[in-house]
């Protein structure tokens, strides 16, 4: 796989003290990575210094695992094994503060926050050009911006660090996140005065913040807290639409005509592509573990675990609401090959569970078409060896299908060859749809939401769903509706945990409520029960309590955190940890 300048320095990186996970690292008031003489004595070398903020990003505690994997497993529309591990606790909505993944995400973030500090501020003393001064800074405010807004999104109000730390500055107390949001207001509103478009750049473009970039984070940013306030007379609807329309004017994105197009391999450059970050395969410290976490077992050339699966309600929802949808077979594998043995293929749910031979064919499966409601078969909808498979199987079985956007047949060991679309042209189209809902421009909404399913649609030549919306339907409605292409465009994306979460409790609590109220699910929990089935293949009830349920709209502040930060007191923890 080619490597970008910026993921091929991060040997570089790897020098540098861990930022936010020890203490007594901190206490020793590391200076930048790399040597801030040698680092800045030329645009070469500061560009390396700048390719390594860039970098952490790909690391296993970032985009490269535990935020793919958090925010898909912990989105309520995510199933782990019921054994005990972290996997089990977010799937089950149930997080400790001494999760793994959720120190791995905050751990991540800082780190790429403490080397744009520290890159900032070094720039600023060097004596390198003007010009390129801005261009370099203006990338990483747009990266600690970005940093930050998903720790915003994730945890609330955080620690907001903006210059280098130092041992006076390591306890730092929780700045809100009205507070946090504006820091990254600001970065973002610099980024998009000072960036290059995608455009004057050309091919360094690739993997890199450019000025529209900038603008439609921005466009996000306003969106989420208009989310927020969840009123339509919120103000920042207007912001939104205002750094919105420079994108759709100017920006120069547009949507791959193939759905599939945008998940294959090795990926470099995309119309679609607002922000994308490009991985190695060969670093010791860096990777796309999506296959790894995702894919199911044996079915790649690398090591699979499929440890996060799709909830049956979820699969049933997407699947009944639009049943030749070209996007399912893109998100989710009910059948796969085993490609790493014996290449006999293997059937999960909605089909019966069973081990083929290669060319074999399903012997059962739930009949959609017959359903009173596709959506939610009943138990009685189902044959009694889907019975026999998905209600009262005690041990291993395939229960539930797979995301498998990040499935790579061609992976090594842990790494697979797919990059990633942070950001993209799609999810942004959606978001200024339900902008121009909440403005009560109705038609703007449809025309946007249009775009989404028609592309949808026509990414395979005979399929009818998803219908393009053609009649008028009120903003409740399509608030609704909106909320759900959502899910169903971004199935198994980076977007789920916060799309679920970002109006507060009430679409959270339909989404836990259409989980809980789905038929086989609830069988199969009422019949482990009676059997006293305790085999870590089981399904579970999703807690929805007000108290739970507002608990769930953030991740707790992780308990390697509160000990080494003495600015947070136990007190502070998020609410409900």
């Amino acid at each position: 796989m080619k490597k970008n300048i910026y993921i091929s320095c991060i040997a570089l990186a790897m020098l540098a003290l861990n930022f936010a996970a020890c203490k007594k690292a901190l206490e020793e008031d590391p200076k930048y990575t790399i040597n801030s003489k040698t680092a800045f004595e030329s645009e070469a070398t500061a560009d390396l210094a700048l390719g390594a903020c860039y970098g952490y990003l790909t690391t296993y505690n970032a985009y490269g695992q535990a935020i793919p994997e958090i925010t898909v497993g912990a989105s309520g529309l995510g199933w782990a094994q019921t054994n005990g591990s972290d996997q089990d606790t977010y799937a089950s909505m149930a997080i400790p503060a001494t999760n793994g993944l959720v120190s791995m995400v905050w751990t991540g973030l800082y780190k790429t926050i403490g080397e744009s500090n520290y890159f900032i501020a070094s720039l600023e003393q060097s004596p390198l050009s003007e010009k390129y001064k801005k261009q370099a800074a203006a990338e990483a405010k747009f990266l600690r911006g970005l940093c930050y807004f998903n720790l915003a999104n994730l945890f609330g109000g955080v620690p907001l660090r903006i210059s280098p730390t130092t041992s006076e500055t390591i306890s730092l107390g929780r700045s809100s996140r009205e507070q946090v949001y504006a820091q990254v207001e600001q970065d973002w509103l610099e980024a998009a005065a000072n960036l290059s478009t995608k455009e004057e750049l050309g091919s360094a473009a690739m993997g890199k913040a450019s000025k529209y970039a900038a603008y439609a984070y921005l466009a996000k940013l306003y969106w989420m807290m208009g989310s927020h306030d969840n009123s339509p007379s919120s103000p920042y609807w207007a912001k939104a639409k205002e750094m919105g329309d420079k994108v759709i004017s100017a920006g120069n994105y547009g949507l791959e005509t193939k759905f599939s197009s945008l998940f294959a391999n090795n990926l470099a450059s995309s119309k679609e592509a607002i922000f994308q970050l490009n991985f190695s395969i060969t670093s010791l410290y860096t990777g796309n573990r999506g296959n790894w976490i995702f894919a199911p077992s044996n079915a790649t050339s690398g090591i699979t675990w499929g440890r996060v699966k799709v909830s049956k309600a979820f699969y049933d929802f997407f699947r009944g609401t639009y049943p030749d949808d070209p996007r399912l077979k893109v998100s989710f594998a009910a059948s796969y090959a085993q490609a790493k043995t014996n290449n006999f293929r293997i059937y999960a749910y909605p089909y019966l569970s069973t081990t083929s031979g290669v060319n074999a064919l399903a012997s059962d499966s739930i009949r959609y078409a017959s359903l009173a409601d596709p959506t939610n078969p009943k138990v009685e909808e189902i044959s009694a060896a889907m019975k026999t498979a998905y209600i009262n199987k005690n041990g291993d079985h395939q229960g539930w299908p797979y995301y498998v956007k990040q499935m790579d047949l061609s992976s090594t060991a842990q790494n697979s060859n797919k990059n990633l679309m942070v950001y993209r042209y799609a999810d942004f189209l959606l978001l200024m749809a339900d902008v121009e809902n909440e403005l009560g421009n109705a038609g703007k909404a449809k025309d946007y939401l249009n775009l989404v399913l028609t592309r949808a649609r026509t990414s395979a030549t005979t399929s009818v769903y998803p219908k393009s919306l053609t009649t008028a339907i009120d903003q409740a409605t399509m608030r609704t509706m909106l909320f759900n292409e959502r899910l169903f465009e971004l199935a198994g994306e980076y977007e789920m945990y916060v799309d679920v979460r970002r109006r507060g409790t009430e679409f959270l609590k339909s989404i836990v409520d259409r989980h809980n109220n789905h038929n086989i699910t609830k069988a199969f929990i009422a019949a482990a029960l009676a059997a006293n089935n305790t085999t870590a293949f089981r399904d579970r009830i999703l807690p929805n309590t007000p108290d739970a349920l507002k608990k769930n709209l953030l991740l707790p502040i992780p308990q390697s955190e509160l000990n080494a930060n003495d600015g947070i007191p136990a007190a502070q923890q998020n609410f409900g940890y």
